[in-house]
């Protein structure tokens, strides 16, 4: 009997970075475990803290793979500024609880598809759970391979639609990365670009930068403008996570890593129930940082020589 095996990344939040560049098929190892915590400490008078758990599993099909993720994300904004305008503190506590599953199949010529699609529950929960909390996701893309284990090279074309840049919307996928040997990979397109530089099988540094959103639901009656009250208001956060990312394998299943990085010119606002703004914020550029813990499962290696030189 075939048993579950891990496939898919989902470690940072927002997760869309690590699950393209795994999904594509350019990575050496999987993570079907992850625990992470970031702070960005000042964004002009607000403060965010994200604690992180993430689980992703996979199975190998006659034709193609099968995963299915689930994670969990608790967002503790601070807000240092006051408004007549609507209560914040309403909004200082999001949660967002994912599912997805995600499916790949081999097509001739080294195309493939894939599909992922799930929903999550991004909301404050302060009156319950209802409709407005879910947030739904979903990936259409195909994929084109060249070259061999040591050098290869990796073609996305598809859309996304999700929460990256603030409200759900679709936004295209058009992603190419190249591992140039057993040191150098870079990444270009939307949405993940950057350099990785591979020290040694312990060690490895990247410079990345891809966008992130939040996009939750605050389900407590509030009042607006002091003569009117609304119920599903929303927060959003998003703007381009740049960063400087370092990963250490202490063992031979967990790493530590560990991100500095910087948003600039992000988007803080809340909205009312038809998505229009209430409140902005108007938050300034902010440097955070990021550490996590991975268990992770290294990729069968190939050691077939004649496969390694021909397969394209």
């Amino acid at each position: 009997m075939r048993t579950w095996i891990a496939i898919i990344v989902l470690f940072i939040s927002g997760s869309l970075k690590a699950q393209l560049i795994d999904i594509i098929g350019n990575s050496e190892s999987f993570q079907p475990f992850g625990i992470n915590y970031s702070r960005l400490p000042d964004l002009g008078g607000t403060e965010v803290q994200n604690y992180g758990l993430n689980l992703n599993l996979g199975k190998p099909l006659k034709k193609g793979v099968l995963g299915v993720g689930i994670g969990y994300q608790y967002f503790d904004f601070s807000f240092n500024e006051s408004t007549n305008v609507v209560d914040l503190s309403t909004f200082e506590n999001m949660h967002t609880v994912t599912a997805r599953i995600f499916y790949r199949r081999p097509l001739k010529n080294n195309w493939g598809v894939l599909i992922s699609g799930g929903t999550a529950l991004a909301s404050n929960f302060g009156d319950g759970i209802s409709s407005e909390d879910f947030v739904f996701n979903a990936i259409l893309g195909f994929t084109k391979r060249w070259g061999n284990q040591v050098r290869n090279s990796n073609l996305l074309i598809g859309a996304f639609y999700g929460t990256q840049f603030g409200e759900p919307t679709v936004f295209p996928a058009l992603s190419f990365n190249q591992k140039l040997n057993e040191h150098w990979s870079y990444s270009l397109g939307i949405p993940v670009t950057g350099i990785t530089y591979k020290i040694n099988e312990k060690h490895r540094i990247a410079l990345l930068a891809s966008p992130q959103g939040i996009f939750g639901n605050n389900s407590n009656e509030i009042a607006v403008d002091g003569n009117r009250t609304l119920t599903n208001t929303k927060l959003q956060f998003n703007g381009i996570n740049t960063r400087l990312s370092y990963r250490y394998l202490f063992t031979r299943n967990l790493a530590f890593v560990g991100d500095l990085g910087f948003v600039p010119n992000p988007t803080l606002k809340i909205l009312d129930n038809e998505n229009e703004e209430i409140f902005d914020l108007d938050p300034a550029s902010g440097a955070y940082v990021n550490v996590g813990i991975q268990f992770v499962l290294q990729r069968p290696k190939n050691n077939n020589p004649k496969e390694n030189k021909h397969e394209n």
